[in-house]
Parts: C-alpha cells; sequence; structure tokens
C-alpha cells in the first residue's frame, strides 16, 4: 500500500519529522531520508511546524509491525503561484490556495485534451478517488464491506441467534464485494500512469530551471539550502552524505570524489559570510585529519577578512550566486 506522509519539523532542534497521522511519527534527516525506521510517539504538547515536503511511502509489514519504505519525496511547488517573491508572499498564496481549493479551476470537456486537463493528475504512483473513478476502478460496493462488519455483530448474538447469520452476513458480504469489484480499464490505467510521469517530469523541468534562478535560492531556509547545495555537488559527481541535524558538529554535508573526502558547511545568509564562519570551520577541520578540503558555502559572497582568513587557512569558499549562478545579484542591490 503507497501512502503519502506530510513532513514537519520541530521548532526547538529543527529536526524533521514524517507523520503517520496515528500519534506517532518517523524522524527524518535533512534529505529527508529516515534517520530511525521505528516510529515513536509524539507528544500531544508539542506543536512541529509544518513543511512543503511531502514523502510517499510503501506501508508493509513484517511479523507484527509496519515497514515503510521511501518510494519519493518533493516540495509543494509554490514558486508556479509566486512567480517570484518573498517568504511572507508563500504564506499568502498558500492560503489563498486553500481557501480557493473548494473551487478548483474548470477542466477540459474535450474528450481529446490530455487527461491532466480534464481530470486532476497527482504525482503520486498512488491513484486518487478522482483517477480510480476514471479507469473504472472500485473496491467493491459498500454494502458487500456493511454485511461483513454486520456478520462480527452477528457473531456476537450467535448464542440469541445461531450461527446461522452471521455465516450468512459474511458470505453475502463477500459475494457483493467479489461481484462489484473491477480492476478498471487497462487503457485508461496506462493513461493515467503516463500522465503521471508527464508531471513528474514537468516539474523536475521547473525544479531545475529554479535551480538557475537566485531569487528562488533567496527564499530557502537552512535546510532547504543544504538540500540545494547537495544537489549541486551531486551535478559535479560527487557522492554526498547529510549529517544528522540534531548533531553535525559544524557539519553539513560529507562529499566524496575518487576516494577524496572532504567536508562541507552551509551558510544560507542574505548578507556577506563573516571571518567567524571561516575560524568556526578550520576548528572542525581539526577533527577531520583525513579530509582533503573543508567547503565553506554561502549564499552570496564573504567579507575581506573572512577571504583573507580562509586563504591564510587553506579553507575553499564557494559563493552560490558568483561560482555556480554567475550572478552578482544580491537582495537590495
Amino acid at each position: 500500500m503507497l501512502k503519502v506522509l506530510k513532513v514537519y519539523r520541530y521548532r526547538s532542534s529543527g529536526e524533521l519529522i514524517a507523520d503517520l497521522e496515528n500519534g506517532y511519527v518517523l524522524p527524518l534527516n535533512s534529505d529527508l531520508t529516515f534517520s530511525e525506521e521505528v516510529p515513536r510517539r509524539v507528544s500531544r504538547d508539542i506543536a512541529p511546524e509544518s513543511t512543503l515536503y511531502r514523502i510517499e511511502v510503501e506501508v508493509g509489514t513484517q511479523g507484527r509491525h509496519k515497514t515503510y519504505r521511501i518510494i519519493r519525496t518533493w516540495e509543494i511547488d509554490l514558486w508556479r503561484l509566486l512567480g517570484g517573491g518573498t517568504d511572507n508572499d508563500a504564506l499568502i498564496a498558500l492560503k489563498n490556495a486553500l481557501k480557493n481549493k473548494k473551487h478548483p479551476s474548470p477542466k477540459s470537456a474535450d474528450p481529446n485534451a490530455p487527461i491532466e486537463d480534464r481530470i486532476d493528475i497527482s504525482m503520486s504512483e498512488e491513484f486518487s478517488e478522482d483517477e480510480r473513478q476514471y479507469v473504472g476502478q472500485s473496491a467493491g460496493h459498500p454494502v458487500g464491506f456493511i454485511l461483513i462488519i454486520a456478520s462480527f455483530f452477528f457473531l456476537v448474538m450467535a448464542g440469541l441467534w445461531g450461527w446461522g447469520p452471521p455465516i450468512l452476513a459474511f458470505a453475502a458480504g463477500v459475494l457483493v464485494i467479489c461481484d462489484t469489484r473491477t480492476s478498471g480499464d487497462n487503457s485508461k490505467i496506462k493513461e493515467v500512469r503516463d500522465a503521471k510521469e508527464r508531471l513528474r517530469k514537468q516539474e523536475e523541468k521547473r525544479q531545475r530551471e529554479a535551480m538557475r534562478d537566485v531569487q528562488v535560492w533567496a527564499t530557502f531556509n537552512g535546510v532547504q539550502f543544504e538540500r540545494a547545495v547537495a544537489k549541486v555537488f551531486r551535478e559535479k559527481g560527487f557522492d554526498v552524505e547529510f549529517t544528522p541535524q540534531s548533531n553535525d558538529k559544524g557539519v553539513d554535508l560529507i562529499i566524496k570524489k575518487d576516494g577524496a573526502v572532504s567536508i562541507v558547511q552551509c551558510k544560507a545568509y542574505k548578507k556577506n559570510v563573516g571571518v567567524r564562519a571561516v575560524r568556526e570551520l578550520v576548528g572542525v577541520r581539526a577533527t577531520w585529519p583525513n579530509a582533503e578540503e573543508a567547503i565553506l558555502v554561502a549564499l552570496f559572497d564573504f567579507s575581506r577578512d573572512a577571504k583573507k582568513f580562509a586563504a591564510e587557512q587553506n579553507v575553499k569558499l564557494v559563493s552560490v550566486a558568483k561560482d555556480y549562478l554567475k550572478t552578482d545579484y544580491k537582495p537590495g542591490a
């Protein structure tokens, strides 16, 4: 069974968690992988803040316990709603999107139009109710399930009414479900799956284009910035490992290539990164004697003192704006 989980963040520690909607959560690393595979109960007194991340998981069983395997992760794309803008704009857009959810944009009545223009199609592998209805999938008539549930009530009353009612109710429920269950039209199922794949490719393209826009980078929080920097290193052929967010000891990413290991600290500051950050990384590097390089990544630029001290201490400075995006843009400049 596939299930989509919402991701939340603890305000105090910044730890990410996936909500299982039953009072339990699964702890996550900053790259949205499971840091623990055993769910933990969350206190009612703790109110984590919502994020725009979602995780699709495959739910299985192993003995008496449920297992969860991540299929895909994504982030709700507000940039499409904004066309640029600030975090405050994003909140306003999200509120408007939720408010307008009851009044979705009209779909095309043209039977030759792509299916995503005619019904709501999600990127999830799991079929939504609209999608199941379109392809003709049905788990069975509700009456069948009601009869099966009623059979357990009759079973309790078997001492008074005998074994006939529960057996008949259960058998009738199974027959109704089997008679009304449909697997759907294979051609329509393929049509919906193809549409989902098109939407995923469109989203990937949109995300790639957004990654080349410095104003998009400027909206990232610390965790989003780390993930974006990790994506850049992967594009350059590095294997990237995230450190636990609650105990990173001054290192956000560990990157590896051709046997060489380097440590990376990320600073999503809107202003120039100062010399203090360089000093901190120099101290951290002392605990990583086998690290090939110590790399400090900033969104925009570094102060003059930071550049001087980094050169003296052999710390590599990387500006996302200048070195990756090739732009001199700065907020307010």
